[in-house]
């Protein structure tokens, strides 16, 4: 087995924990969670065999079948990595919903030393044209609704589910409106669209009807030839899932164990204390926690964290809970209750 190098940092960290609804949109909450259409399987058996491989191929990139059978040779071992299912309705079809063991999975995956991608995930803003011949070329968005809008958005949340990741389509609020209104001929539509978002990735796509059903993709990535709509769906679906590969690539983390010392800070009631090892146990990176002191409102902690202290502070900005305070000096998390 090949050796996996230890770093210890002596920086301390604090943790501010935000106890609210709001997301910072870059963790990906269901990550062990994945919803199966039983149309496409035989039985539940196949259904949670299916679903197992789908769960491997977001957390790795692999979806090799030998790099699957590695982890779980047989139906009967998946099972073994199986919290529950469900099957379920949505608009009259069936589906089966099938939760696995974070904890089992992450401590098989890193004996077979196989990278892993957390709950960190890329956000790709997604600046598509569509010009389709019956109106002014515009900037598909969250709003715009049309068949060719909807059958995008059903390609784009396929990709988003299957691979783990989060495509962001602009707003187009007022502020947006008002702004684009008053461009000039110096000014960049995407620029300012760009000002607007946070994002890791931006994806420049023109999705032009050159003739009846007849479609043309470019910029980023282009077709090769006119296709008719479904297959240009078709190949768009096919790129989004060979560009995520490479979006997902930064995000794997380094094959490395490091110790660090963390100080959590503001933990004011036995409830905080709980939401706190909560929001801790979402943190991948964390294979052991060791708590060192507790003095008024702080708790000192030991971790031994999977990956580097980078890749950490990574997974820390991505948690919807945990929102990081860096100076010079060392790195600070706070704990502020709601």
């Amino acid at each position: 087995m090949k050796k996996i190098s230890s770093q210890s940092f002596k920086l301390i960290l604090a943790f501010v924990i935000i106890f609210s609804n709001y997301s910072y949109g870059k963790e990906f909450q269901k990550l062990f969670e994945i919803t199966t259409p039983m149309s496409q399987v035989s039985n539940v058996d196949a259904a949670i065999s299916k679903s197992f491989n789908d769960l491997i191929y977001r957390l790795t990139g692999d979806k090799n079948i030998s790099t699957i059978k590695q982890i779980a040779p047989s139906v009967k071992i998946k099972k073994d990595y199986l919290v529950s299912y469900e099957p379920i309705k949505i608009d009259d079809q069936s589906f089966l919903v099938t939760k696995f063991n974070k904890d089992s999975l992450i401590e098989k995956l890193g004996s077979l030393e196989i990278p892993i991608i957390g709950y960190n995930r890329p956000t790709i803003m997604m600046l598509v044209k569509i010009e389709d011949g019956s109106r002014a070329p515009y900037i598909l968005n969250n709003s715009s609704d049309s068949l060719v809008d909807n059958k995008i958005k059903i390609i784009l949340d396929k990709v988003s589910n299957q691979r783990g990741i989060f495509f962001e389509l602009p707003v187009f609020d007022l502020n947006d409106i008002k702004e684009l209104n008053n461009l000039t001929i110096f000014d960049s539509e995407k620029d300012i669209i760009l000002a607007n978002y946070e994002y890791d990735f931006v994806l420049n796509l023109n999705f032009l009807q050159s003739k009846i059903n007849k479609w043309i993709i470019t910029g980023d990535y282009e077709t090769k030839e006119s296709l008719s709509l479904e297959g240009s769906l078709d190949d768009l679906g096919a790129s989004l899932n060979s560009l995520a590969d490479n979006y997902l690539s930064t995000f794997i983390m380094p094959d490395k164990e490091s110790s660090i010392e963390v100080l959590v800070k503001n933990i004011s009631t036995y409830d905080d204390l709980l939401k706190l090892q909560d929001a801790m146990l979402r943190l991948i990176s964390i294979k052991t926690s060791v708590i060192k002191s507790y003095i008024e409102d702080s708790i000192s902690y030991t971790l031994k964290i999977n990956g580097d202290l980078d890749s950490f502070k990574k997974e820390i900005r991505a948690n919807p809970y945990l929102q990081l305070i860096e100076s010079d000096d060392n790195v600070t998390f706070m704990l502020i209750s709601n």
